[in-house]
C-alpha cells in the first residue's frame, strides 16, 4: 500500500514536471524563441509586439466646430407719433406680429377734424373768388378790345374828316351800317336765348353777362357806323376836325384806362390763384395731421414693448411701442482667431436653441467682425437665420455648428496613429511583419480622422494600437496571428482589425 502511495506521488511529480516544460516551450515559441540549436541566439532576439491595424483608405473629411451664441433682433424700432394728442386706444397688444402700415395706436381725432373743416371751408371761399378774379379779368379784356376798336373808330372818323368823303367810301360806310345792325340782332337774339336759358338753369350768369357785353358792343358797333356814314355824307367843317380829333384823344385815354385795369385784373387773379393754393395747402396739411392720428407700424415685426395707454398724453418724442424684426434673427457668436481664416459670409450654420431642443434652424454666416476683442481674441460673428414662425427670440442662448472645410475622396486615417516626436510627425505601417516610422503631412481633421497630404499610399496598413511600443523595425503581431511566421486566418498576409 506504502509502496504504491509512492508511485502515485512520483507520476504526479512528473506530469506536473512535463506539463510546465511544454507551456515554455510554448511561450518561447510565441515570444520568437526557438528550440533547438540556435535556442541562445532566439533569446537576444526582438520580441514581437501585439498590434491593431487599419488600411489607408480615401473619404471626405469635415471640420466642424461648434460655437454658443446669443439671438439678436435684426432691427429695433421706436414707434413715435408725428403729432401731439391724447392715446385714444392701444390697437396691438406685446407680442402680437404686426405687418408694415398696420395702426398701431389711435389719438384723439376730434380737434383735428375741426381743423379740416376749417381748411376745407377756406379752400372753397378762395375757390369761388378766383372764379370770380377770373370773370373780372375777362370782362376787362372785353373792355380793352372795346376800347381799341374805339379808338380806331375814332381815327378813322378823323382820318376822314380830313380826308373827306369819296362815294365807294361813303358805299363802304352803309355797308358797315347794314353790317352792324345785323350784329346787333343777332347779339340781341343771343341775349334773348341765354336769358331764357339761365332762367331754366342751363347756363351760367356769367354767359348772360357775355351775352350783353356783346349786345352793348354790337350797339356801340352800329352807333359808331351810323355815325361814321353821318360824317361821310357831310363835308367837313372845322369844329367837325376838331371834334374828331378829340374824340380821338379821348379813345387813347379810354384805351390806356381799359389796359391798365386789364392788368389790375390779371395781378388780382393771379393773386387769388396764389390764395387759393395756399388754402389748399393748408388743406391738405390738415388733413394729413388727421390721418397722422392713427399711429401705423413703420416696419413688420413682433410688438416688444408697450410703453404707453389710453388717456396718456404724448408729443412727437413720446415713445408709444417697441417693435422688434424677428425675421430675420441674428446670432452672435465670437470665434477665435485661429479658425476665422475658414469663417466667412456664407457659411452654412446649424443653429440648436438651448430653449427649443428639438429644433434645429439652418442659417448663413452673414458678416465677420474685421476687429479681433483684445481679452478674449475673438472675432463677433453675426450668422442670419430665417425666422418666419418667430420661434427664436431676442436674447435666447444656441449653439451654433458651423462647417469650416470639407475634403472630398482624401488619404484619411484615424487621428490617434498618428505620433509627434520633436515636432515630426509620423505613423507606423506595417510591411513584412516590421513596424516601418513614415513621415507624414497631415491636411485637416474633424477630431476622429485626419487628412494625410504626403507620406503614405491607398491600401497601405498603418498601425492604430500598440504604437506607442514600436520603435522602427519591430516586429509585430497582428489581430489573429499565433506569432512570427504562423497564422490561426487565412493566408495571403494579415487582415486588418478595422477600417476608417
Amino acid at each position: 500500500m506504502r509502496k504504491a502511495l509512492v508511485v502515485v506521488v512520483v507520476l504526479a511529480v512528473a506530469g506536473l514536471f512535463a506539463w510546465r516544460t511544454a507551456e515554455a516551450l510554448r511561450a518561447r515559441s510565441i515570444q520568437g524563441t526557438p528550440t533547438g540549436p540556435a535556442g541562445a541566439a532566439g533569446l537576444r532576439g526582438p520580441r514581437a509586439v501585439p498590434v491593431q491595424v487599419v488600411r489607408v483608405q480615401r473619404a471626405t473629411l469635415e471640420v466642424r466646430r461648434t460655437f454658443v451664441g446669443e439671438v439678436v433682433a435684426e432691427a429695433r424700432v421706436d414707434v413715435l407719433p408725428r403729432i401731439g394728442g391724447v392715446v385714444e386706444a392701444v390697437l396691438v397688444a406685446e407680442g402680437e406680429r404686426v405687418a408694415p402700415g398696420q395702426p398701431l395706436v389711435r389719438l384723439d381725432p376730434k380737434e383735428l377734424r375741426f381743423q379740416v373743416e376749417q381748411a376745407r371751408a377756406a379752400a372753397n371761399t378762395q375757390r369761388v373768388l378766383v372764379e370770380q378774379a377770373r370773370g373780372a379779368m375777362r370782362t376787362q379784356a372785353l373792355a380793352v378790345e372795346q376800347a381799341r376798336a374805339a379808338l380806331a373808330t375814332q381815327q378813322a372818323r378823323l382820318a376822314q374828316v380830313l380826308a373827306g368823303t369819296p362815294p365807294e367810301q361813303v358805299r363802304q360806310a352803309e355797308e358797315q351800317v347794314r353790317q352792324a345792325r345785323a350784329g346787333l340782332e343777332f347779339a340781341r337774339a343771343q341775349l334773348r336765348r341765354m336769358e331764357d336759358l339761365y332762367a331754366q338753369g342751363f347756363v351760367s350768369g356769367q354767359a348772360v353777362e357775355s351775352a350783353r357785353l356783346e349786345v352793348t358792343v354790337q350797339e356801340t358797333r352800329l352807333r359808331t357806323a351810323e355815325e361814321q356814314l353821318a360824317l361821310l355824307r357831310r363835308g367837313p367843317r372845322p369844329e367837325e376836325v376838331a371834334v374828331a380829333r378829340g374824340q380821338v384823344r379821348q379813345a387813347e385815354v379810354a384805351l390806356q384806362q381799359a389796359e391798365q385795369q386789364a392788368v389790375q385784373a390779371a395781378v388780382a387773379y393771379r393773386q387769388a390763384q396764389s390764395q387759393l393754393a395756399q388754402s389748399q395747402v393748408a388743406l391738405h396739411q390738415a388733413e394729413n395731421l388727421l390721418r397722422e392720428s392713427v399711429v401705423r407700424a413703420p416696419a413688420g415685426g413682433i410688438v416688444g414693448r408697450r410703453l404707453v395707454d389710453p388717456g396718456t398724453t404724448v408729443t412727437p418724442a413720446t415713445p408709444l411701442l417697441q417693435i422688434v424684426d424677428v425675421d430675420p434673427v441674428f446670432l452672435v457668436v465670437p470665434v477665435a482667431e485661429q479658425d476665422l481664416a475658414a469663417v466667412r459670409p456664407g457659411t452654412p450654420a446649424a443653429v440648436r436653441p438651448d430653449a427649443l431642443p428639438s429644433r434645429r434652424f439652418a442659417g448663413e454666416v452673414s458678416s465677420v467682425s474685421p476687429v479681433l476683442a483684445t481679452t478674449t481674441r475673438t472675432a463677433e460673428t453675426r450668422i442670419r437665420v430665417p425666422n418666419p414662425e418667430a420661434l427664436l427670440r431676442p436674447g435666447m442662448t444656441a449653439r451654433v455648428e458651423l462647417l469650416l472645410a470639407r475634403r472630398t475622396g482624401v488619404l484619411a486615417v484615424p487621428a490617434e496613429a498618428v505620433l509627434e516626436q520633436d515636432g515630426v510627425r509620423s505613423v507606423f505601417v506595417v510591411e513584412d511583419g516590421l513596424a516601418r516610422a513614415r513621415p507624414v503631412a497631415l491636411g485637416v481633421s474633424d477630431g476622429t480622422r485626419v487628412e494625410v497630404v504626403r507620406g503614405l499610399q491607398p491600401g497601405e496598413m498603418v498601425v492604430v494600437a500598440g504604437q506607442h511600443n514600436l520603435r522602427d523595425g519591430s516586429r509585430v503581431i497582428l489581430p489573429g496571428q499565433r506569432g512570427p511566421g504562423t497564422r490561426s486566418g487565412p493566408p495571403g498576409g494579415p487582415q486588418p482589425g478595422r477600417t476608417p
